[in-house]
């Protein structure tokens, strides 16, 4: 059975590009602490508005790197604490499936897709003009890994809570609905954002199947004639392996 909670080591080594995620996005929240304590604005704008994910400020201004930047900001040592332990515990282990560039890939993908996402649902059930509170955070991406986790490591058990073993693949779908339901329960936008966390997962899922789990169709640039070749190959081989078969077992006797 493949585990992680009776394992001798209970996280996995720190990956590089892992690591250098969480250095940027320490990085990023003393420059941010510093600048912010200091009173300094740019344009009138503190750090948080011009690289947190405003709503109105991309709906009025067309602010759209705030989609990749907002992810790298953190409000609180305990919010920025809380997101790299999670980063650290399921992402060196997703990095370490993907390879380092395909890993930042996803990593980036889920975060702008969950970005996106919020904004999305805030444009259709909200007048974005009057949302001014910055959505900041690596959550959204951070779902996105804990989807990959309960794809590829699905049949895994781990404790939750460090006391009830679930398996990976139920652990997140439960947090998928438990998202599901608050996001939906709350406004569009409080101070969690639970629909980038469920666009994070989506995006993420939706992603991987397309890549991975997706059963494949006939080679790309194949003619017609080299596909029923192919296809002809399959069942030749199939029928020479069944009467190969039924002549190693013999005659059944009563």
């Amino acid at each position: 059975m493949d585990s992680r909670y009776d394992q001798l080591s209970p996280v996995p080594p720190l990956t590089l590009v892992t690591k250098n995620i969480i250095i940027a996005c320490v990085v990023m929240y003393l420059i941010d602490f510093v600048v912010t304590h200091l009173g300094f604005q740019f344009h009138d704008f503190y750090l948080k508005e011009l690289l947190g994910l405003v709503p109105a400020l991309i709906k009025e201004k067309g602010w759209i790197w705030q989609f990749v930047t907002y992810i790298f900001m953190h409000g609180h040592p305990l919010h920025l604490l809380l997101n790299m332990l999670i980063l650290w515990y399921f992402g060196s282990e997703i990095e370490s499936k993907l390879g380092r560039n395909h890993f930042l890939f996803y990593f980036l993908l889920c975060g702008i897709g969950a970005g996106i996402f919020n904004y999305g649902v805030n444009l259709i059930f909200s007048d974005v003009t009057k949302l001014s509170h910055p959505i900041i955070g690596a959550s959204g991406a951070i779902f996105g890994i804990l989807a990959a986790y309960g794809i590829f490591f699905g049949e895994r058990y781990f404790l939750v809570f460090f006391v009830f073993p679930m398996k990976a693949k139920y652990f997140v779908l439960v947090m998928a609905l438990v998202e599901l339901i608050t996001g939906v329960e709350s406004s569009a936008q409080d101070n969690v954002a639970h629909f980038a966390h469920i666009g994070g997962m989506f995006v993420g899922a939706v992603y991987l199947y397309f890549r991975y789990l997706r059963p494949r169709g006939p080679k790309s640039g194949q003619s017609k004639k080299d596909q029923e070749r192919d296809k002809l190959k399959r069942q030749f081989t199939l029928i020479v392996n069944d009467k190969n078969t039924k002549k190693q077992e013999g005659p059944f006797w009563n």
